[in-house]
């Protein structure tokens, strides 16, 4: 009996350090998985910032038309903010760009998003020319709203997308609505076509 406890316990004993070595064994494991992941991950970061930088660039100069405006953009890996680099190299300060090239980055860096993410989604753009004058509107007008994604729902205001722009986007429109607010009623109504 007293022989058979011993076995016993040295069998137990076994079992213990075999499930120590192996609990070692799974921690150093997953040690070197997360690093791998982690350098996986790093590099999967550095590749899409790369693509999204090059997007975003070329959006931009294609959105402005000034090719020596910048030279590229920069997006920090880890706080993902970006900066735009001169022609020079150095870093431009965003002050040096109108309130409308400003805004014509806005877009580019939402267009190549879009574009670097590879998926096809809607794009809803509201009042998209408020703020901009005729040389900029004209730019998204042309190089922009026929562009943006397979599906461009512009939500305009009755002065905003007329004349010129209108006849200018017109072929690329597949439906147009016209939204109506009831004050009386205090609902809106929709209805087909443009104001």
């Amino acid at each position: 009996v007293l022989n058979q406890r011993y076995t016993n316990l040295l069998t137990q004993q076994s079992k213990d350090t075999f499930e120590q070595k192996r609990s070692l064994q799974v921690v150093d494991h997953i040690g070197k998985l997360k690093e791998t992941m982690q350098g996986f991950a790093k590099s999967l970061i550095k590749e899409n910032i790369e693509l999204l930088q090059d997007k975003i660039t070329e959006k931009f100069i294609a959105l402005t038309r000034k090719e020596q405006l910048i030279s590229g953009v920069h997006i920090c890996p880890n706080s993902f903010s970006l900066t735009l680099l001169a022609q020079t190299g150095e870093e431009l300060s965003p002050s040096r760009l109108s309130a409308g090239e400003r805004q014509l980055l806005a877009i580019a860096i939402l267009w190549g998003l879009s574009e670097a993410s590879g998926k096809e989604l809607p794009t809803v753009i509201d009042t998209p020319l408020g703020r901009l004058d005729g040389k900029h509107r004209t730019r998204l007008i042309e190089g922009y709203f026929p562009f943006a994604a397979n599906q461009v729902l512009l939500l305009s205001t009755d002065e905003e997308i007329m004349g010129d722009y209108y006849s200018k986007l017109k072929p690329a429109i597949s439906r147009e609505y016209h939204i109506s607010y009831n004050e009386q009623a205090t609902t809106s109504t929709i209805s087909e076509g443009y104001f």
